[in-house]
Formats: C-alpha cells, structure tokens, sequence
C-alpha cells in the first residue's frame, strides 16, 4: 500500500516537473501575443483619399513696369514688329483677332495697352494681332475675364478660337490667338486665366489657383482648355 502510494506521488512530482520545462523553454507561449504597430491589420479600413486641391498661387509669375519693358521680354515669343499705342488702332477687331477686353480697358484694370501686328486695311485682313497690357488691379481683370468666358460657355457651348486667349503676367497680360506665341508665353512663365467650371489639367501641366474663385490659372490648353 505504501509502495502505490510512493509510486503515486513520484509520479505527479515528474508530471509536475516536465510541465514546469516546457514552459521555461517558450516564455511567450503563455503570453497573448502583442499587436503589431508597422502596419494595419487586413480587416482595417484604409484611409479615405485625400481631395483634389488646387496648389495656391504661383508667385514666380512675369512682371513688368512698363509696354516698353513687356514688349521687349516677350519680342521673342511675340512678333512685334509693328506695335501702336494709338487708342483707335489698339481698339481695332478682327474676325480672325477678336481681343479678350471688350469695352472699357479702364474697367478691367488696365493701365496701359499697345498693339502688335497689322491691323486689317488697304493691304487686307489684319495678321498676327497681339494685345498687351500692363494692369494696376489683376483682381478687377480677372473678375471681368471670368464673365466674358462663362457669357461665352453659355451663347457657344466652348470657348471660341477666335477669342484670344489671355496669359497672365503679376502685373502684365498678353492676349493672342497664335498657338506658337503661347508656346513661348508658357516658357516665359505666363499662365492662362482658365475659368470653365470643372475645368483641371493632366499631371505634368501647371495649375494653380488664381485671384478669382472658379478660376485657375494653367498652361494646359487642351479638352476644356481655350477651346482650340
């Protein structure tokens, strides 16, 4: 009787002991096992994207103090080889030309205006016409473009070519209908008033925000763009 007793009794301190082994061997197999912090889970949701938003506004823009000077930065670009500061000659309107400004350049912030090319007469259609302008109030300007570009959404459905495009200095304008005379704009950092609602450029392009709620300035001129 006291043998099976004996052997009872050794027989739980083993079970005992081995038990006690494995669990010094893997101190973490009695321990929950702790979350990792590197990355979600794969049930966990994944962050909400982050809203498209147009970058402020660029403050490397062109500028310039005078016509003179805002002629001679964009000679390159801009064929002025005939310009005039006469008010009935800049005033001038071609079916092939027609300028952004219409009525009162006063009104829009203007301060001064010239033009380049050869306005229509004995020798034709007018060819190359270029209207440049120095501004002392760009938010009045752009205010008036922005109207000038929604009336003409509503009476055509787009934006007319023969409408020229205005490229925005700080303080100047250039408005054309020459495609290769905003090339070289958009090299000399001048940027399109773009004011069609929805309107947004491809990655690559420049698009920025402008004085003018509903309004970016972008030298992206493609579906949405000018028109063209």
């Amino acid at each position: 009787m006291r043998i099976q007793r004996f052997l009872a009794a050794t027989a739980a301190v083993t079970a005992l002991a081995t038990l006690t082994a494995c669990e010094g061997d893997d101190p973490a197999a009695a321990r929950p096992a702790a979350a990792s912090s590197a990355s979600p889970s794969a049930g966990s949701a994944a962050p909400s994207a982050t809203p498209t938003r147009v970058p402020e506004a660029n403050t490397e823009l062109p500028s310039a103090g005078s016509l003179a000077e805002l002629k001679k930065f964009v000679h390159y670009s801009v064929d002025c080889a005939h310009f005039s500061t006469d008010p009935e000659t800049v005033a001038v309107q071609s079916i092939d030309h027609l300028p952004a400004v219409d009525g009162d350049a006063k009104a829009w912030g203007i301060r001064e205006r010239g033009l380049c090319g050869e306005p229509a007469g004995a020798r034709g259609r007018a060819h190359g016409l270029a209207w440049l302008s120095t501004v002392d109030d760009m938010r009045a300007f752009e205010a008036h473009e922005k109207a000038a570009q929604l009336k003409e959404l509503r009476q055509y459905g787009h934006l007319r070519a023969t409408r020229s495009t205005t490229l925005l200095g700080r303080d100047i304008i250039v408005e054309t209908t020459d495609a290769a005379s905003r090339h070289g704009l958009y090299q000399q950092r001048f940027l399109h008033l773009n004011c069609v609602p929805g309107f947004t450029a491809p990655q690559g392009y420049r698009f920025e925000k402008s004085m003018t709620e509903g309004c970016v300035l972008t030298n992206y001129e493609g579906e949405g763009g000018t028109g063209e």
